[in-house]
This record gives C-alpha cells, sequence and structure tokens, in this order.
C-alpha cells in the first residue's frame, strides 16, 4: 500500500535511508539521520509517500523544494529510496508514479532527478518513467574517497510545455 508518511514512520525511514548513507555513494550524506531529522524533512516537503506491507516501511519517495527561490516553485526534486532487499519488485515504479501524481495535484509541473553515478538501474528506472537527462555534473561529490559525477533528469508533469 502506497500512502502519505506520517510521523510513525520516520523511524523506519531513517533506517532505509542510513543504509545507503553508510554504504553506498547514491546519496552525498556522509552521517546518519535521526528520525527527529527526517520529521523536519517529511514537514517541508511538498509531498512524501511510503510503501508500507504488513506494517513495515519498504521503501518511500519525495518531492522536496528545488530551490529556495520564488521562480523554482512549480519545481520539485524527486528521491526514492527502497529498504536493502526490496528492489526489482516494482515498488520504485509505482512509488515514482504515485509521486508523480500527488506533485501534479500540488501544482508541481516539473521534477528533477539527481542521480549519483555510476547508477545503471536509477537510471533506467529514471528513463522508464518518462526522464530524460539534461546534464551531468563532473567531480561534484566525493564520498569514502571516491569523486562522484551526478547526472541531471528532468521530467514533465503537464501536457505541453508552456
Amino acid at each position: 500500500m502506497i500512502r502519505t508518511a506520517k510521523p510513525d514512520d520516520c523511524a523506519q525511514i531513517a533506517d532505509i535511508y542510513n543504509t545507503y548513507v553508510l554504504h553506498s555513494t547514491v546519496t552525498f550524506e556522509v552521517n546518519p539521520v535521526t528520525p527527529e531529522e527526517i520529521g523536519k524533512r517529511l514537514e517541508k516537503a511538498h509531498c512524501f509517500l511510503v510503501y508500507e506491507q504488513e506494517g513495515e516501511v519498504l521503501g518511500y519517495a519525495y518531492a522536496a523544494h528545488y530551490h529556495a527561490r520564488a521562480a523554482y516553485r512549480y519545481t520539485a526534486e524527486g528521491s526514492i529510496y527502497l529498504r536493502d532487499g526490496a528492489g526489482g519488485r516494482g515498488m520504485g515504479t509505482l512509488l515514482y508514479q504515485a509521486l508523480f501524481s500527488a506533485a501534479k495535484a500540488l501544482g508541481i509541473r516539473e521534477m528533477i532527478g539527481v542521480i549519483a553515478l555510476p547508477n545503471q538501474r536509477s537510471e533506467a528506472l529514471h528513463q522508464k518513467l518518462g526522464y530524460r537527462k539534461v546534464g551531468v555534473m563532473e567531480r561534484c561529490g566525493v564520498k569514502f574517497d571516491q569523486i562522484i559525477d551526478t547526472s541531471i533528469w528532468q521530467r514533465s508533469l503537464i501536457e505541453e510545455h508552456g
């Protein structure tokens, strides 16, 4: 079941996210986050969804403010994370589709995805969901003594540009 995240989910969300923080270059955060920090992010996001099964949060997706300046108010950055071992079952696709609907209902027109490279699975998911690669930022991150590029992806939530 996909539903809006609530404060009671923050510990499970932090648990999912901290696996990525501590063991991957998918996120550029280097220190684990607390459930309280996740709660603050939940409050700030345009929308924040979880995929729950039998009381367990298996993944989450959210649309965050892309930038604070007013001209960006219709653009959001989407992010998605699945519990370790939960990938490959279509949850990511379902979460993103639900996120698109929720964001569009809030007036969001454009979604941005930022992917640390290499990450073929994430790039394939974004492409499958209608994102198009619009650029690469080279050498913009350093984690675990690795220099990391990011690819920038964009997907319109409106029928026509304008």
